[in-house]
């Protein structure tokens, strides 16, 4: 083990009581690059002089849990929470996390979800899970377990983010749930081994839910739900806030509501949100579809036509993409996606890669034909 990684280990244990402290601790510091040492060695004075052999145990924990233990000076640390303004010193992992995973969209809400509730959040984690969005939830009672659920059933991934140690996933009857995410997604935590799951904790743990998502949907929510603070924290990030409208007089509609009054975007399925996202995550799905291996399938050659002379170098859903572009009428992005098996977020960036090789074009209305159209 590093000593670096060590150090980050019993940092993060020692400030775990202190997130004020080790948030303005961190807003002053320069970081980054070669000064990771220089901000890390200095605060070595507040350690007890045993904190190597304690963090070299805390490490171990963690892999005798199957757990892998990210630092903020680890390249698979997750890029949208390393950019926000109070990450996680240091990140436990039970599962995997993969580059997919910058496309991720959040879902929150009541503990004490209606039916209504709890099927709606359901349906908006398999949708979202479907079209290739990894589903961020804090596997809460009520809304967060439908939301992981329901992105489950899409085929897809979904990240819990625990209020407590990995060896305390709260509640208790969660535990299968977890390890069904853990088997696909990933269940992760700020907090070390044996930290329970207590009230302080849990806006802690909205600050990561809220960091690693472009977007926030809430569910459901009464006027003093925690939910709202996980939207108030989004939004301090810059990012998109959606709230499902509700009845007037329903009490758990009581904070959605209030939320659209306050300017939050109004969702009433999944695809509002992945209308809005699309031209936000557009490089960052282009980065995804990078980094995919090729795939070389008969599903994926094209049969030569006029653009063929132009498609040399093209990747496999490029290839894909393009064949299945008409020449004199638009297409809309959900047909095309279900022509090409595509989700949403890597379809528009295969577009507009398309585009900018002059071998697509945009129509009003968000249809795209292949550049033959002369219309």
């Amino acid at each position: 083990m590093s000593r670096s990684a060590l150090l980050w280990a019993a940092l993060n244990m020692h400030f775990a009581a202190s997130p004020g402290r080790r948030q303005r601790i961190f807003a002053g510091a320069g970081r980054g690059g070669a000064g990771w040492s220089s901000f890390l060695e200095p605060l070595t004075s507040e350690l007890h002089p045993g904190w190597e052999a304690g963090a070299r145990a805390e490490l171990h924990r963690a892999r005798s849990h199957g757990a892998s233990v990210l630092t903020l000076e680890d390249e698979r640390y997750p890029a949208m929470l390393r950019a926000s303004s109070d990450p996680p010193w240091l990140l436990y992992v039970w599962g995997g996390l993969r580059p997919e995973d910058v496309l991720s969209i959040a879902i929150v809400g009541s503990r004490r979800a209606t039916l209504h509730g709890l099927a709606t959040a359901r349906g908006l984690g398999r949708a979202l899970s479907a079209s290739g969005y990894t589903v961020v939830s804090g596997l809460a009672r009520g809304i967060d377990a439908a939301a992981h659920a329901g992105a489950l059933e899409g085929g897809g991934r979904t990240i819990a983010v625990l209020g407590s140690g990995l060896d305390r996933v709260y509640p208790v009857e969660h535990r299968r749930l977890a390890e069904s995410i853990a088997r696909t997604g990933a269940v992760v935590t700020e907090l070390p081994f044996g930290a329970s799951p207590l009230k302080r904790h849990f806006p802690e743990r909205n600050r990561v839910i809220a960091a690693l998502s472009w977007a926030t949907v809430v569910v459901e929510a009464a006027r003093d739900s925690g939910s709202l603070i996980t939207a108030d924290l989004a939004a301090d990030e810059g990012r998109l806030v959606y709230a499902v409208p509700g009845a007037v007089d329903e009490p758990n509609a009581e904070g959605t509501n209030g939320l659209l009054r306050g300017g939050a975007l109004v969702c009433r399925t999944a695809a509002d949100v992945l209308e809005d996202l699309a031209p936000q995550i557009a490089d960052a799905a282009r980065a995804v579809v990078a980094s995919r291996p090729e795939r070389s399938t008969a599903e994926d050659e094209v049969a030569p036509d006029a653009g063929a002379r132009d498609s040399a170098g093209l990747s496999a859903d490029e290839r894909r993409v393009l064949s299945r572009l008409p020449a004199t009428r638009g297409v809309g992005i959900e047909r095309l996606a279900e022509t090409c098996g595509l989700a949403p977020g890597p379809l528009l960036a295969t577009l507009l890669e398309l585009e900018l090789r002059g071998l697509a074009r945009q129509l009003p209305g968000r249809r795209f034909t292949s550049t033959a159209c002369k219309i």
